[in-house]
Parts: C-alpha cells; sequence; structure tokens
C-alpha cells in the first residue's frame, strides 16, 4: 500500500477465486478507492476489473465500474447515450434519463453533474453526431416522452458548454414505450424508431421546419411483441428490437424495405432469459459486438455484429442487477477509457449510471471469439 500525489491510499491486492472447482490466482488491480461528492453528484471511483474469461459456463468476466453516476434526485436512470466531443474526447459527456425523477441529466465523464432538465417521463435516449438539419451541421439527443402527451423530444448539443438546447416542435406520436435512432448512410435522413408495450413500432423522419425546429413525420410500422430496447447500426442498414420475452429482431431499416424481420437471438438459447432490454452496437470498423441486456440474469450477452451474429459471450457488471438500458462507445476518451466505455442502468439504489472502461471487456470477447 503507498499513499499517491493526492494524498489517498492506493494499492495492489491479489485476491483468489474459486472458479470450475479449482483455486486460480487472480489479481485485481484496485487503482484507488475514492468517493466524491459534489453538489448533487456522488461518484465512487473503485476498482478496475477481475481477470474472468467471458464464457456461457460458471467462467464469466465480472468488471468492476470504475464510476457512478447520480445526483441527490436520481430515481431510475435507465438509459443513457454518449456524445464524444470531437476535438476533446476526455471532454465527452454521458447524458441519462431518469423516467422516474422526469430528469434528463447531462454530466461529464468526472461525474459532473452539467445540467439537469425536468421532462415528464422521459424513456429512450439515444444520440447522432454530425446530422444535417437544413444546411446545419447538429449533434443531436433525442429522447420519447411517455406521459402528458406521447411525443419526441429532440435536443441540440452545444459542444462549447456540452449542455442540451430544445429545438424540436411538439413532434407528437403514437403510444411509446422506447426507442432509437437511425441515421441513414444512404439518404443522410434521420429517423427515430418509436417501440411500445402493445408491439406497435412506429419509425418517424426527424427533419428541420425551416423555422430552426425538428419535426417528426411517420414513414412505416412495424410489429413486434412488447418492446422498449432498440438499436440502428447505421453503417450497415440494420435495426434491431428487443422483444422483451422473445429476443431480438432484426430488420432492415430504411423506410421504403420490407417490414418482416429476423429473429436472431431467442430468449431460452445460449442462457438468454428475458426480460431483453437494452440493446447496443460497439462499432470496429464493419466488425463489432451487438450487446443485450438481459434483465432477468442481470448479464450482458455479446453477438457478432456481422451476419449471422453468432453468440460470442456473456458479463456482467459489479452492482448492476435487473439491468435495462445499456450503451457503449469505441472511441478513445482518454486515460482511462482510451478503449472505450461501456455504461448501464442498474435496479440497485440509488440506481446511477454505471461507468466501466472497454478495455477489460473487449479483450475478454476477443479471446472468446478466437477460440470459437
Amino acid at each position: 500500500m503507498r499513499w499517491n500525489s493526492a494524498g489517498l491510499k492506493s494499492f495492489r491486492n491479489p485476491v483468489w477465486k474459486k472458479i470450475n472447482q479449482r483455486e486460480i490466482p487472480e489479481r485485481r488491480w484496485v487503482a484507488r478507492t475514492l468517493l466524491v461528492t459534489c453538489r448533487s453528484v456522488s461518484i465512487c471511483i473503485c476498482g478496475f476489473f477481475s481477470l474472468c474469461r467471458v464464457s456461457t459456463g460458471e467462467e464469466v468476466l465480472t468488471v468492476t465500474p470504475v464510476a457512478q453516476f447520480a445526483t441527490s434526485e436520481t430515481k431510475d436512470q435507465d438509459d443513457m447515450c454518449i456524445w464524444v466531443h470531437q476535438n476533446d474526447p476526455a471532454q465527452s459527456t454521458i447524458v441519462a434519463s431518469d423516467k422516474s425523477a422526469s430528469q434528463v441529466v447531462v454530466y461529464g465523464l468526472d461525474g459532473q453533474v452539467l445540467q439537469k432538465l425536468n421532462l415528464p417521463k422521459p424513456g429512450n435516449i439515444d444520440i447522432r453526431q454530425s446530422v444535417m438539419i437544413d444546411g446545419q451541421s447538429m449533434d443531436l439527443v433525442v429522447v420519447n416522452q411517455r406521459t402528458d402527451g406521447f411525443k419526441l423530444v429532440v435536443f441540440r448539443v452545444d459542444s462549447m458548454s456540452r449542455k442540451l438546447e430544445r429545438i424540436d416542435d411538439g413532434c407528437k406520436t403514437d403510444p411509446n414505450y422506447g426507442g432509437c435512432l437511425y441515421h441513414s448512410t444512404k439518404t443522410g435522413k434521420l429517423f427515430f424508431v418509436c417501440t411500445s408495450d402493445t408491439g406497435t413500432v412506429g419509425q418517424y423522419e426527424l427533419k428541420g421546419n425551416g423555422r430552426n425546429q425538428i419535426t417528426a413525420t411517420k414513414v412505416r410500422d412495424l410489429s413486434v411483441g412488447k418492446c422498449e430496447g432498440a438499436v440502428a447500426d447505421d453503417e450497415l442498414g440494420l435495426l434491431y428490437i428487443a422483444e422483451e420475452k422473445k429476443g431480438v429482431w432484426k430488420f432492415a431499416a430504411e423506410p421504403d424495405t420490407t417490414a418482416t424481420g429476423t429473429l436472431i437471438a431467442s430468449v431460452g438459447e445460449h442462457g438468454l432469459k428475458g426480460d431483453v432490454e437494452g440493446l447496443a452496437i460497439f462499432k470496429s470498423n464493419n466488425r463489432g459486438y451487438l450487446l443485450v441486456s438481459d434483465q432477468g440474469r442481470s448479464r450482458f450477452m455479446a453477438y457478432e455484429r456481422e451476419t449471422p451474429h453468432r453468440f460470442l459471450g456473456e458479463f456482467s457488471i459489479e452492482g448492476a442487477t435487473h439491468s435495462d438500458g445499456i450503451d457503449v462507445s469505441s472511441a478513445n476518451l482518454g486515460l482511462t477509457f482510451s478503449d472505450g466505455l461501456f455504461a448501464c442502468h442498474t435496479d440497485q439504489s440509488p440506481r446511477a449510471v454505471l461507468v466501466t472502461p472497454w478495455g477489460p471487456i473487449g479483450k475478454a470477447l476477443s479471446k472468446d471469439s478466437a477460440g470459437k
């Protein structure tokens, strides 16, 4: 044990863990343990990661988050998205949707609360950057509103302040539950896909109305069972929707394509239990991973991004129970997050956003993929 320059104790503590009935050394590097309270946020920066291989058996990678983001008003931050600062990635942010507190909160990567916005029961939140709207390039954050009139709420990110500015014209929708954004590389158009607890999925085009606002126009319907989580793969033109009791459906994302989907991950296969909740895509060129939040087991399942979407393994985040929303970024966000960042919801009080470096997860998945 030693004291670092900040006057905090830091230590390297080798621990042991019994796996498959045999003792093996598991070195857990705990860089430091720090509890910071500043105004309206508490950040718990704790240990790094446990070295266990991703597997479908007893050996499952469990990663300790390096931070937990919450405010004094946090009730249930069950979805989030990551905004990447183009000039200084360390100044990137995590934007969280708290449906129970009726707030959208913007956090710096240091846990500082940059902004809190009141919004009636926000649902799933998503982001797309460098979107052309009426001749202007914008970074847009969109969240579905689930009460006081179903609608989409659209914000523009101010890159200087890192805060959000609302710019929608009301954007009414049919009853919505969750959803995601899709930015077409074919047409440049932006869409929000609204999921619902009835299984009807509506796709809405978002575009400028000529008055510096965003308006929404419905372009098609899809049909699955009760669903909330969704994610779109812009580069591959694909849309994934999580049917809670059945699994993950894949659709062509362009609105003029077939409305027939393919079930690519079924409840009951590879341990997937359901409810199937948040979805996210880790991108590495045209390869990567489709990540699935399996709420029933508090696990995160990983599938190949490309067809046929082979199952690769699973991992868990320490403290993440009954997980809902997730997000991931492959961008180098500096220091701790040089290999990217994984963020997830937990049902464990205070229902903070759990923030974890992608590095140990990615390495384990790569090893598991190479062995299959």
